[in-house]
């Protein structure tokens, strides 16, 4: 069996992206996986320590002003949905699918165009363009059953959850203690872990460092700690 992942830009984006492939790759040991993502996100950092190839191609955002720049991404973005056939034609996949990023425009546009079965993952509340764009074309599995509301197409899309790679660790007490000192954590008393999606990370964060702050007025700060999984500039 042979895939195409496009994702791009965030870990919101890349993380389940690389839960699908995983996935796959446990369910068929000689599936052969190709990414397609951009050169300035974050997947040239996490899918390449995965393991797994990328093709990189250049994909970026534009609204419905007539101006200069965003003539150019027109131009850039229409040019890559011929790139990125090149690469269908050449890997030949049995099926593309798309996580999230500007890039799902020119693989899903290329993907159509040669007939090639298409997949979209929307894992926001709120479907994303590449979902509103290939609505009725591509097949939808949602994070969330309250974002089927916003499909045209409903009955094309199936509430499945969000994938993740996350695995359940037995670990032993001298291990545990190994990790809350490598991290300079107290084992005895309450962690929490503080981790948000997207632009909703920066104002999760700032309230939870204001909570902080109350809570440190009060005196209840002794009694837990916490940990901050996010972005540098969401903090």
């Amino acid at each position: 069996m042979k895939v195409i992942i496009s994702a791009a830009g965030t870990a919101g984006h890349i993380n389940p992206a690389l839960a699908i492939a995983n996935k796959i790759k446990e369910k068929e040991k000689d599936s052969e996986i190709l990414f397609i993502g951009t050169d300035y996100g974050l997947e040239n950092e996490l899918v390449t320590k995965a393991g797994y190839k990328l093709k990189k191609i250049e994909a970026y955002g534009f609204s419905k002003k007539l101006t200069f720049e965003n003539l150019r991404r027109i131009i850039q973005t229409t040019l890559s949905i011929f790139r990125m056939r090149k690469v269908i034609e050449d890997f030949k996949p049995d099926i593309v699918i798309g996580t999230g990023g500007y890039i799902c425009g020119p693989t899903f546009y290329a993907a159509s165009s040669l007939k090639i079965p298409m997949l979209l993952h929307e894992s926001n509340g709120y479907p994303g363009m590449a979902v509103k764009m290939f609505d009725g074309k591509a097949k939808i599995l949602l994070g969330f059953e309250s974002a089927k509301k916003y499909l045209k197409d409903k009955e094309n899309a199936i509430t499945v959850g969000n994938p993740t790679n996350i695995k359940k660790l037995n670990l032993s007490k001298e291990k545990r203690k190994e990790i809350f000192k490598e991290l300079g954590l107290n084992e005895n008393i309450k962690t929490i872990l503080v981790t948000g999606g997207s632009q909703g990370a920066r104002k999760l964060n700032e309230s939870v460092l204001e909570l902080i702050k109350i809570t440190k007025d009060k005196e209840l700060g002794k009694d837990f700690q916490i940990i901050f999984a996010t972005r540098k500039m969401q903090l």
